[in-house]
């Protein structure tokens, strides 16, 4: 069951096949050739697995968040089916092949099957659709016979039974074939106590990761290749031939997606949850998902939490931003009830009194937030309470300087002080964990698959700096393929099997103060070409608590710079005092400097037009 997604596919386009040609059901009784064409629903297959078997994504294991533990399915191996019934036969098929057995079939309908034989080798696809007709079943594979499905109302011996409640549809049959006994042998079950996915994932071979990862590709195309932003574009087979496919822009992703358009979502009903991020213009965009690909989010999200740090035990106050669909607060809450842990969610607007309390009355040993947010928060809790001290700081949405960290550690007596990277559209990237610390992060490739990339969408080599690009395995409703988020990074040699991720900070000139969105480079540019300033360059830099904006300007006269920093004020709510930075955490000034002295990229010679001194390497700021 190693890529039970490409046996989907397989089966997908069989059934495809079928549809489109009919005549395999000119000789059969009608009753026969729609009790067959019924089975012929790929989108019902896939949620058979989903529903009965488990998230597509993490089998061949079963992941159990409460104890963070998976159960591993494997196929019997070889196996010889007999059923009564032409229609019980396509549904054993259908079954035991898709689990990934070998598929003897002791069949009355040879005529049936040599039809489906040729067709089936016909279909260019990864997994072919082998299946042998016998009348000799061999000694060692066991004959397994697949009984009629009856209405519990129906008398008799054999079967599975089932009710449907009135007007209610009957359900599809291979769902119910996986509740019966008969399809058990199918699949045998191997619990690993003590193991988390990411340790089984791990412990695969780095060829076994590179075709489980090449799997994960093929299904998101087959996934998304009717969408209508996704039609007639590459259809490369593995990871490396990945950079085929066109990069997908903030301003692409906007255009396809509510409410300015729809061209990356799918048919299928609306379900799941829907969040809200800003895009590049500023301007309300939404991110739906549909309910499996929240659910596929959620679990991967807890296994994040697990490898962070966070124990069987532990008292969470999460200090997450939440409402008005922002997903924070929501997600994290949905994370932590899925786990061994007691969670007090009090949001964004905690005290540094209510902390106190809480660790004072519950004993609470963790805090998940933002760095701008527990930076202050803990800081004055240690103010109030000499006493308090917390076990587990783990933070997002921003880096936390080092220094910061060091001394919050030795006054507080923190243990495990870690960060997870996550993009606003596509949820969790990386994490911490020892030995990484400050800006390294080992990759969660299993759910999101991180590229660097050129100005081109050109991968580059491991240790080089570029654009980070983004694509979701397990996300189908308004997917992300190569996804440039807008962030700059590299990827550093390989510790413990994994791949890390250096992030070296923003690349779109979207600039982060103490953690929240305030502003975009082009906003301050508008403002200021009204002045009939056109070369200008955005720094920001930290310095304890409080980080610096400075407004850099080449002009070959003097300019009033005090005028100029009250017009932007004026225009930029972000930068006004009580707008989400308060004047004690941001310094905002305008300087002048001269022609030709802002800082420029050595090969292009362009203007950067962000410089992010927090996370840059000394000698990288030229």
């Amino acid at each position: 069951m190693q890529f039970l997604t490409d046996r989907i596919i397989t089966l997908a386009a069989l059934f495809d096949d079928l549809q489109q040609h009919a005549e395999w059901a000119d000789p059969l009784p009608a009753r026969q050739a729609e009790q067959i064409r019924a089975l012929l629903d790929a989108t019902a297959l896939e949620q058979v697995v989903q529903i009965r078997l488990g998230n597509v994504h993490a089998l061949p294991w079963v992941y159990y968040p409460y104890t963070n533990e998976v159960t591993e399915l494997l196929p019997l191996g070889s196996v010889t089916l007999k059923s009564a019934s032409l229609e019980g036969e396509v549904r054993g098929v259908l079954l035991a092949w898709l689990t990934g057995n070998q598929v003897s079939l002791d069949s009355g309908f040879e005529p049936f099957w040599q039809q489906i034989i040729e067709r089936a080798s016909r279909l260019k696809t990864f997994a072919p659709f082998n299946l042998a007709l016998t009348h000799a079943p061999q000694d060692s594979a066991p004959v397994i016979f697949i009984p009629e499905q009856t209405h519990a109302s129906v008398q008799g011996k054999a079967g599975i039974r089932y009710q449907v409640a009135p007007g209610a549809s009957a359900p599809y049959a291979l769902s119910v074939d996986l509740l019966d006994a008969w399809s058990a042998p199918l699949i045998v079950k191997v619990h690993h106590a003590g193991v988390s996915l990411s340790e089984a994932r791990r412990q695969l071979s780095p060829d076994e990761r590179r075709q489980r990862l090449d799997s994960r590709l093929r299904f998101l195309l087959y996934k998304t290749q009717r969408l209508p932003h996704y039609q007639q574009v590459a259809q490369p087979q593995t990871v490396a031939e990945l950079h085929q496919l066109p990069v997908l822009t903030k301003q692409a992703l906007e255009q396809g997606s509510p409410p300015y358009g729809r061209a990356m979502a799918s048919q299928a009903p609306p379900s799941g949850e829907v969040l809200v991020s800003g895009s590049s213009g500023g301007k309300t965009r939404y991110i739906p998902y549909s309910r499996d690909d929240w659910q596929n989010m959620i679990h991967e999200a807890v296994q994040t939490l697990y490898d962070i740090g966070l124990a069987a035990g532990d008292r969470v106050v999460n200090t997450l931003y939440g409402g008005h669909m922002y997903g924070g607060m929501l997600t994290s809450s949905q994370e932590l009830a899925l786990m061994p842990v007691e969670a007090y969610t009090v949001g964004q607007n905690i005290t540094p009194q209510e902390l106190v309390y809480l660790h004072q009355t519950f004993d609470i040993n963790t805090i998940i937030g933002i760095p701008s947010l527990l930076d202050t928060l803990l800081s004055q809790a240690k103010q109030i309470d000499p006493q308090f001290r917390i076990e587990k700081v783990i933070y997002g949405g921003a880096l936390w300087p080092e220094h910061r960290k060091e001394g919050l550690i030795e006054t507080l007596g923190i243990k495990t002080f870690h960060s997870i990277l996550a993009a606003n559209d596509g949820a969790q990237i990386g994490y911490q964990s020892p030995p990484l610390q400050g800006v390294e992060h080992y990759l969660v490739d299993d759910y999101n698959y991180v590229e660097i990339a050129d100005d081109h969408g050109n991968p580059v080599a491991d240790g080089e700096r570029g654009h980070i690009l983004l694509t979701n395995w397990q996300k189908f409703e308004y997917p992300l393929i190569r996804y440039k988020i807008g962030d700059v990074g590299r990827i550093v040699p390989q510790r413990d099997g994994g791949r890390v991720l250096e992030f070296l900070g923003r690349s779109d000139g979207l600039i982060i103060l103490n953690g929240r969105k305030a502003l975009y480079y082009q906003q301050v540019a508008d403002v200021l070409s009204e002045a009939g300033i056109g070369q200008l360059q955005l720094t920001i830099s930290q310095k304890g608590h409080q980080e610096t904006l400075q407004v850099s300007i080449e002009a070959p006269q003097p300019l009033d710079t005090q005028a100029l920093e009250q017009n932007l004020q004026a225009a930029l709510p972000s930068l006004r005092p009580g707008d989400g930075v308060s004047i004690e955490l941001l310094d905002f000034r305008v300087r002048v400097v001269q022609v030709e002295q802002l800082a420029r990229h050595p090969v292009s010679g362009k203007i950067r037009l962000v410089e992010d001194l927090r996370f840059s390497r000394p000698e990288e700021v030229a």
